[in-house]
C-alpha cells in the first residue's frame, strides 16, 4: 500500500496493492488524482440532461441536441451521423511530437462532426438523452424500454409514470427512488413486488401500506401498524394525501418515524467482498455503485456484466480491462476513452464504434489501426503507438491552472465539449460559476429565457382536482426561482399527458421544475464516498453477539454524522428479513 497527495486537491488518498497489480496489467502509471477528482473529471465530460433545440449541420433540420448553439463543434442528426456524406478519416491529423497530445486530440474533437445525443431506437418521444427503444416519453434520460412516461432517470421497463430515479419494471409510480416492480406507489423508496404504497421504504411484497418501514406480506398498514379494511382507508383519507399541504407535513412525519428502524450498511443482495451501494450479484468490487454482476472491479458507478475495470462511469455488456472510460459497451482492454461502443485496444479515443487499434481518434465506425483518424498499417501503428505513450510523459497537456496530465491521466477537464453545470460532475460535487472557473472548469451563462412566468408556484392549486386543462396554457413559476445549484429553468409548462397522470393517481401539480425535483430526488440518495464504521446493532440476545455490540465493521455510504441506525448484512437480516 503506498500514500499519494492528489494534484489538485491535495489531499492524502492510498493506492492498494491490488491496485498496483491492475495498473501494471493495463500498462498505466499509477494515478496522482485521488479518486474523487478523478470522477470529478470524467464526470464533466457527460451531459446527461442539458438539451437544446438548434440545426443539424449538415442537412440544415431542427434538432433537439445536447450540445448549444456556441458550443464550436459541428452537430448533425442522426441519419446525417451514420450517413455516408462524410468520412471521419478525412479529418486525419499528422502527428506533431512538438505539441502535447491532448492538445491535438482536442483539435481533432473541434474538426469531426458529432451526433445530436445518444438515442436510439424511440417511437413517438421527444427530449431524450442516453435512451433507447422507449415509446410516448418526454424527458427521460439514462433509461431504456419506457412507454407513456415522463421525467425518470436511470428507469427501465416501466409504464404510465413520472419523476422516477433507479426504478425497474413499474407501473402508474409518481416520486419514487430505487423501486422495482412496483404498481401505483408514490413518494417511496427501496420497495419492490408492491402496490398501493405512500411514502414507504424497504417494503417487500406489501399493498395499500403508507408510512411504513422495512415490512414484509402486510396489507393496509399505517406507520408499520396493521389495521383493518374499512379503518385502514378512513386513517388513509384523513391525511390530505391528494393535497400539497398533506404531502408535506407527512413527510415530515415520515422522514421522523423511519431514523427510528435499522438500515443495512449497503443497499445490495447477493454481493461477496463487495464494497459499495446499489450494486448486486457482484464480488471481489470496491466504490462502485448502481451496478450488477462485477467483478475485480474499483470505482465503478455503473456497470453491468463486466470485470477487471477501473475508474470508469458506464461500462456494460461483458466489458473487460477498462481503465478511466467514461462511457462503454462490450470493450477489452480501452484506456482513457469516452462513448466507445464494441471495441477493443483503444486509447484516449471518443465516440467511436465497432473498432479496434485506435490512438487518439473521434467518431471512427469499423475501423482499425487509425491514429488522430489518419489509417496506418499494423506495423506502422504498432511502431508509432509507444512513441506517443514516451511523449505524453515527457510532454504533458498542462491546464490553465498548471496542472500536468501525463499518460495514464484522463482528458483534461477544460478540453471537455461541454460546461461543468451541463454536466453530471455538478449532481456529484455542486459548485458555483466562481468556485468551478478557479478549479479550471468552463462554465455556461444562463441563456436568456424566452418565456415569462405567468403564475407563480403560490397559486397553484394544492388539489390536482380543482385544475382545468387552461394551465397548460401557463407558464409555471418554479418555486427555487433559480437559486439552487440544480440547474433551475426558473419556469416550466406542464402537458396534457403530466395532468392526465395527476389525475389518474390523485397527486397535485408540482410546484419545482423537472431540474430541481431531481436534484432532490439525487440528494436523497447516499454520497458516493465511504465510511468505515461498525455494525451498531445491540440486540445480544436474539442475535448471538459475541459481545454487548456487535463487532462487525464494514465500509458504508452512511457517515457518522447521519441519524440511522446502521446494521452489519448479518444482523439487519435477522432483524428485519
Amino acid at each position: 500500500m503506498t500514500k499519494q497527495n492528489c494534484k489538485t486537491c491535495e489531499k492524502e488518498f492510498v493506492i492498494r496493492d491490488e491496485d498496483l497489480v491492475f495498473y501494471e496489467q493495463m500498462k498505466v502509471p499509477a494515478p496522482e488524482f485521488c479518486p474523487d477528482c478523478r470522477l470529478q473529471q470524467r464526470t464533466s465530460w457527460r451531459n446527461e440532461k442539458s438539451l437544446y433545440r438548434r440545426n443539424c449541420d449538415l442537412c440544415q433540420k431542427q434538432i433537439i441536441s445536447i450540445y448549444s448553439t456556441d458550443k464550436p463543434h459541428k452537430v448533425y442528426c442522426r441519419e446525417c451521423y451514420h450517413g455516408d456524406k462524410w468520412d471521419p478519416l478525412s479529418f486525419g491529423l499528422d502527428l506533431d511530437f512538438t505539441k502535447p497530445f491532448l492538445e491535438q486530440h482536442h483539435e481533432l474533437m473541434l474538426k469531426v462532426p458529432r451526433i445530436l445525443s445518444f438515442i436510439f431506437q424511440n417511437v413517438s418521444s421527444e427530449y431524450l438523452n442516453g435512451a433507447a427503444f422507449n415509446k410516448n416519453c418526454y424527458m427521460i434520460f439514462v433509461s431504456d424500454h419506457n412507454e407513456d412516461s415522463m421525467y425518470v432517470y436511470n428507469t427501465y421497463f416501466t409504464r404510465t409514470s413520472s419523476d422516477l430515479l433507479n426504478c425497474f419494471e413499474c407501473e402508474l409510480c409518481y416520486e419514487d427512488i430505487s423501486c422495482s416492480k412496483c404498481y401505483q406507489t408514490s413518494f417511496s423508496e427501496d420497495c419492490s413486488t408492491s402496490q398501493n404504497l405512500i411514502f414507504c421504504r424497504n417494503c417487500v411484497n406489501c399493498q395499500d401500506c403508507i408510512g411504513c418501514v422495512n415490512q414484509r406480506n402486510i396489507r393496509y398498514g399505517i406507520f408499520n401498524k396493521v389495521y383493518g379494511k374499512e379503518e385502514y382507508f378512513e386513517r388513509a383519507k384523513s391525511y390530505n394525501l391528494n393535497t400539497r399541504e398533506g404531502i408535506i407535513d407527512f413527510n415530515k412525519k415520515f422522514r421522523e418515524f423511519i431514523v427510528q428502524f435499522p438500515v443495512k450498511y449497503m443497499h445490495g443482495i447477493r454481493n461477496i467482498d463487495v464494497a459499495g451501494d446499489d450494486t448486486i450479484n457482484s464480488k471481489n468490487s470496491s466504490y462502485v455503485f448502481d451496478s450488477e454482476e462485477l467483478e475485480d472491479c474499483k470505482f465503478v458507478n455503473y456497470g453491468n456484466k463486466s470485470k477487471t475495470s477501473y475508474d470508469s462511469y458506464v461500462i456494460v455488456e461483458r466489458s473487460e480491462h477498462v481503465y478511466g472510460v467514461l462511457s462503454g459497451i462490450t470493450l477489452n482492454n480501452v484506456i482513457n476513452s469516452s462513448s466507445i461502443w464494441s471495441g477493443y485496444d483503444i486509447l484516449y479515443s471518443d465516440t467511436c464504434e465497432n473498432s479496434h487499434h485506435l490512438f487518439g481518434c473521434v467518431g471512427l465506425r469499423k475501423k482499425e489501426y487509425c491514429i488522430l483518424n489518419k489509417q496506418y498499417t499494423k506495423e506502422e501503428y504498432e511502431k508509432i503507438v509507444p512513441k506517443i505513450i514516451e511523449h505524453m510523459k515527457k510532454m504533458p497537456f498542462r491546464n490553465s491552472k498548471g496542472v500536468l496530465f501525463v499518460y495514464g491521466d484522463f482528458f483534461a477537464q477544460e478540453l471537455s465539449p461541454f460546461a461543468y453545470n451541463e454536466t453530471v460532475a455538478q449532481e456529484y460535487f455542486p459548485l458555483n460559476e466562481e468556485e468551478a472557473l478557479n478549479r479550471g472548469f468552463k462554465w455556461k451563462k444562463e441563456e436568456r429565457r424566452k418565456y415569462t412566468p405567468t403564475i407563480s408556484s403560490e397559486n397553484i392549486p394544492n388539489n390536482i382536482q380543482k385544475v382545468d386543462n387552461k394551465i397548460m396554457e401557463d407558464v409555471i413559476e418554479c418555486t427555487h426561482k433559480g437559486n439552487c445549484k440544480d440547474g433551475c429553468t426558473t419556469a416550466f409548462k406542464l402537458t396534457q399527458a403530466e395532468i392526465d397522470l395527476y389525475r389518474r393517481i390523485n397527486v397535485p401539480i408540482p410546484i419545482l421544475c423537472f431540474n430541481c425535483r431531481h436534484g432532490e430526488r439525487i440528494r436523497k440518495r447516499n454520497p458516493k464516498k465511504f465510511w468505515q464504521r461498525n455494525c451498531m446493532c445491540k440486540n445480544e440476545k436474539h442475535h448471538n453477539h459475541s459481545g454487548i455490540h456487535c463487532s462487525d465493521t464494514f465500509e458504508t455510504t452512511y457517515s457518522p454524522d447521519r441519524p440511522e441506525v446502521i446494521y452489519c448484512e448479518k444482523c439487519y437480516q435477522q432483524e428485519v428479513a
